[in-house]
């Protein structure tokens, strides 16, 4: 199995042993980090307080040494002590459950999806587990076959807020939106401070052609990210592309607060709401900023060169377009670069 390739612009949320985490005091937070432009963080609410608090499979005293080693960040001694609860115990689901996740967070996918469906096996109606790997096979592009996991889970345990936003995503990108709509609305009722619920559920309406609803979620999902740079960069390009011009610079400055730091990306997309916004000075300055930061940033000298010969530069014009193809003379904007750059020429030599 190829490993996963991560979320597109979401986070991916999976199950972990909260009452264990909470008693040991440890953050609202998965082990689990693979390269997803939102970090995997899951916050739990009160639909889904009652169905935790009575555990389907409590944990046994060795499945519990390995849940605190984990919790405490130390994977390779969990790996050790839920392999030997499986070989202790190999009719016990949570153990498999637990292996399968550190096997996760160790890559071994194709391991950690043996250990789900043996979990699975024991249990079919086990929704964690079902979470679980409904979300490694969406990872790894295999969206069809997570749907079904996914709707057993919510169908066995309906306040399964993070499972409703993997299935969402699961239907998504099945193509199967009118399901994944229903699935969006019932995630972002249970997840009502989830920002990237409310943000995934704005662009699959951007992406439907129902801006006004799109710009309606996205506004709602800006607070609920402060801090979240990954998340305000999504609400930011999305706001823009419903027509929120002023939201969206204000959004992805603050993601430029969240990160620290600006990076060209992230300037690249706040000059594109700067433009949207008729702030034409202010974007030039902006993309200045992100090829000073990386010179080698083709698309931010492609776009500096729209809009220096939109201003009438054309001699800087003329420079950032052919910089631009120098750096990528075959790439997504390469033809569109040529073309501005032989009507910059034009223009200079006319004036």
């Amino acid at each position: 199995m190829s490993a996963p390739t991560g979320a597109r612009r979401e986070r991916a949320t999976r199950w972990f042993a909260w009452s264990l985490l909470l008693a040991l005091g440890c953050p609202s937070q998965t082990p689990q980090q693979r390269t997803t432009p939102v970090d995997d963080e899951d916050v739990r609410y009160a639909e889904e307080e009652e169905t935790i608090e009575a555990e389907r499979h409590p944990a046994s005293e060795l499945v519990a040494r390995g849940e605190a080693e984990l919790a405490a960040g130390r994977p390779r001694e969990a790996l050790a002590i839920l392999e030997q609860a499986v070989a202790q115990t190999p009719s016990d689901p949570r153990a498999h459950l637990d292996l399968g996740l550190v096997l996760e967070l160790g890559n071994d996918y194709e391991g950690a999806e043996r250990a789900y469906r043996a979990a699975i096996a024991i249990d079919p109606r086990f929704p964690e587990v079902l979470n679980n790997l409904g979300l490694l096979l969406r990872d790894s592009e295999r969206a069809a076959e997570a749907v079904p996991l996914l709707r057993l889970a919510v169908d066995e345990k309906p306040g399964f807020g993070e499972a409703w936003l993997n299935l969402a995503m699961a239907l998504e990108e099945s193509g199967d939106d009118p399901g994944a709509e229903e699935a969006y609305r019932r995630a972002v009722r249970l997840r009502q401070d989830d920002p990237v619920a409310r943000a995934n559920f704005g662009l699959l309406f951007l992406r439907m052609g129902r801006n006004d609803q799109a710009a309606i979620e996205l506004r709602r999902a800006l607070p609920l990210a402060r801090g979240d740079a990954a998340a305000l960069q999504a609400i930011g390009n999305g706001l823009r592309r419903a027509g929120q011009p002023e939201p969206a610079v204000r959004a992805l400055r603050e993601a430029i607060e969240a990160h620290g730091e600006p990076t060209p990306a992230l300037l690249g997309e706040l000059a594109l709401a700067q433009r949207a916004a008729n702030d034409s000075a202010g974007a030039i300055a902006t993309l200045r900023q992100a090829v000073a930061l990386d010179a080698r940033f083709a698309t931010g000298h492609a776009l500096l060169g729209s809009l220096l010969a939109a201003s009438g530069d054309y001699p800087a014009a003329i420079r950032s377009f052919e910089e631009a193809l120098r750096l990528e003379p075959r790439g997504a904007l390469a033809d569109r670069t040529r073309e501005q750059l032989e009507a910059a020429r034009r223009a200079a030599r006319g004036r």
